[in-house]
């Protein structure tokens, strides 16, 4: 990060660097050209609002034709990387600004076809209107015989058209910047390319671009998180629930009767109580299969899928060849290594977490009086006891869960637990090749599976117990991968690394890593309302860990000329900070410390212990305490001379909003615009 703020402030303190010097002569030339077209200041104006029109409307277009806002932000970034080499910095984060701009009313309009052809065309009307007032010949003129396609010469008409597209809201922001009067140090620094530490991006396109979506694509896996672009964003919270077991007399989509005829087949196979038993949809006889599907295609479940995946963005199919009827086994821990146990133990079902944008549910839905077996979802922060017509649905390859047993409720429930598995893939509409893979993937593994599960749910063999301890290791690994790292995080991670490696720089990873939990405190402070509370304890814990490790980095190792020298007054200042911050923690506890009340998942408590009562804000006082200390040391401050202070502000930024208690509820209150009383 340093190199890369270093790198502004010499382009700053340059004198203005012509285009032709920095490899941006194309860039260059076609703006001497263009400016020809557009010397009058009111064309120029015009055209600072035609062009973002015309690239609304196109965005619109782009929207409506994909159904997808995600698409779309993959397209404006790609655009704006291609055009990292190929304009001054004052170009581009112009270009960036208006694009942004453009890309959220597009999103906040959601135009149809025929509005958004009409943006478009009344945006080229306009610019076209707009030369005509001003008396100036438009550019496209300039390549297509005074007309508006030169058919005599359709190639290069066509690449200079498109060209002219491409460059269009860069020129129009080039013309702009002329107009206005702009300080010396910030003309330098605008007309400087961007630093060398960006450019490589471009050539490296081809890897980053699909790495980048990839890692979006595992954030952004449905409506309600379509936002959640990494971590730093707020997740929520992916555990679905309803119920198809209601009152027949005033829903007729009560799914009650059927629920029993099931349960019915089921006991009547004779499972045996000493472990579990599953039957696949296929093998059920003709009156049970109805009944399983029309518990598959229930109203309530579909209703409760869409709750979390737009029907506009997203199809839903029932997956059949996962399907089952199910009855829980005892956990058998004193038993050996056998498949049984892996219910029992943190696990996550599938392997397939890691494909972007698509997810396999599985639903349990209760079919009994069942109040000993609860299924926990420690990511969640949910324990959830399904009994009759009860239906928990769940990512099948990224939610932690497992199931525990109440011993003392037996006389209270059913003899045996009786549950259908149902699954469901979810895909956006634009992606649907990849959600059909994922659903026979998901299928082809579940069956493996189950033959591999069924062959050690008694193992007598060595070969088989050596199955069994291979199954149960692997489950607990797996869940260890997801429980403290989680798979997203490695993938996000993969790509900081990628772009370090690419550009040579690695202050690009230092930037994509040290702030992340300063931005998920911030967010999830704000929206609060289900937030997946285990998932947001595990990433701001681990970007934490990484982002302090590696200031201490540079602070025993720096980089710059000066060693590392010993500062007692650093080291105390250190010392001091961090012993407060682990008392705050031990005085507000793990889950309040991190939002645990605020989140609903504590009840408020008034905290008196020290150092609350003694030192306002505590917790974030004593780490920007001991961030001074660190930036005390000289050596720290030529290694790293913003990193500190980068720190600081959002910590102090974060400090302020819990001050002001601002999040959205108080923030809907204060914009609430009062109610004028009618007389």
């Amino acid at each position: 990060m340093e190199s890369i703020m270093q790198n502004f402030m010499d382009s700053m303190m340059n004198e203005t660097v012509s285009y032709e010097d920095n490899d941006l002569a194309e860039f260059s030339n076609l703006s001497t050209n263009f400016e020809m077209y557009h010397k009058d200041t009111t064309n120029i104006l015009v055209h600072m609002i035609t062009t973002p029109l015309g690239i609304f409307g196109f965005l619109g277009l782009f929207m409506y034709a994909t159904r997808s806002m995600t698409a779309t932000s993959v397209l404006c970034l790609t655009y704006l990387l291609k055009l990292v080499a190929s304009v001054p910095t004052g170009v581009f984060l112009g270009t960036m600004f208006f694009l942004v701009t453009c890309l959220f009313m597009a999103r906040t309009a959601r135009l149809g076809l025929v509005s958004s052809l009409g943006v478009i065309a009344l945006a080229y009307v306009a610019q076209d209107l707009s030369h005509i007032i001003t008396s100036e010949p438009t550019y496209q003129s300039a390549y297509s015989g005074g007309g508006h396609i030169d058919f005599s010469d359709l190639s290069s008409w066509s690449k200079m058209f498109m060209e002219h597209g491409f460059y269009l809201l860069p020129l129009c922001v080039d013309m702009f910047l002329r107009l206005i009067p702009i300080p010396a140090t910030f003309s330098s620094l605008f007309s400087s390319p961007l630093p060398p530490t960006i450019q490589p991006v471009e050539d490296w396109l081809w890897l980053l671009l699909p790495i980048a979506c990839w890692s979006v694509g595992n954030y952004c896996t449905d409506s309600k998180n379509g936002f959640c672009v990494f971590p730093g964003s707020p997740y929520f919270t992916r555990v679905i629930t309803t119920n198809i077991a209601t009152d027949p007399e005033t829903d007729c989509e009560s799914r009650k009767s059927d629920l029993a005829t099931i349960r019915a087949w089921a006991l009547k196979m004779m499972p045996p109580q000493n472990m579990s038993s599953h039957w696949w949809y296929r093998d059920l006889e003709v009156d049970e299969k109805a009944a399983f599907d029309r518990c598959a295609g229930s109203s309530h479940v579909v209703k409760a899928f869409r709750s979390l995946f737009s029907e506009q963005h997203y199809c839903l199919d029932i997956v059949d060849g996962m399907n089952e009827v199910y009855v829980t086994g005892p956990s058998r821990f004193g038993e050996g290594f056998n498949s049984d146990q892996i219910f029992y133990t943190k696990h996550v079902d599938g392997p397939f977490g890691l494909i972007p944008f698509v997810s396999v549910f599985r639903c349990i839905v209760g079919m009994d009086k069942n109040l000993m077996i609860t299924t926990n979802y420690p990511m969640a922060e949910k324990k959830i006891t399904a009994a009759e017509g009860d239906v928990v649905a769940f990512d099948f390859n990224r939610e932690v869960h497992y199931i525990t047993c109440d011993e003392s409720k037996r006389a209270e429930s059913d003899d045996y637990r009786v549950v259908l598995k149902l699954h469901y893939c979810v895909y956006p509409r634009i992606l649907a090749p990849l959600g059909w893979f994922m659903h026979w993937a998901n299928v082809q593994y579940n069956m493996a599976f189950r033959a591999l599960f069924l062959r050690t749910i008694n193992p007598k063999t060595p070969y088989e117990r050596f199955l069994a301890w291979n199954v149960v290791f692997n489950t607990t690994l797996f869940n260890n991968i997801e429980t403290y790292l989680g798979q997203r995080n490695a993938v996000y991670l993969m790509f900081a690394g990628l772009v370090w490696y690419c550009t040579g720089c690695y202050d690009w990873f230092l930037l994509a890593t040290s702030f992340v939990h300063y931005f998920r405190y911030i967010c999830t402070y704000y929206w609060r309302k289900d937030v997946d509370f285990g998932s947001f304890k595990r990433d701001v814990l681990l970007f934490k860990v990484l982002s302090i490790t590696q200031v201490f980095g540079h602070y025993f190792f720096p980089s710059g000329s000066t060693p590392f020298q010993f500062d007692p007054i650093s080291i105390a200042m250190i010392v001091i900070g961090y012993a407060v911050s682990v008392q705050s923690t031990k005085a507000l506890g793990v889950d309040r410390t991190y939002f645990g009340a605020e989140l609903g998942h504590c009840e408020p408590k008034w905290v008196t212990e020290f150092p609350y009562g003694y030192i306002p804000h505590p917790m974030i006082v004593s780490q920007v305490f001991a961030l001074l200390g660190v930036l005390k040391a000289d050596h720290f401050r030529e290694s790293c001379p913003y990193l500190i202070h980068c720190h600081v502000v959002l910590y102090l930024t974060h400090m302020l909003q819990e001050h002001w208690d601002v999040w959205h509820d108080t923030m809907q209150k204060y914009f609430k615009a009062p109610k004028v009383k009618v007389i």
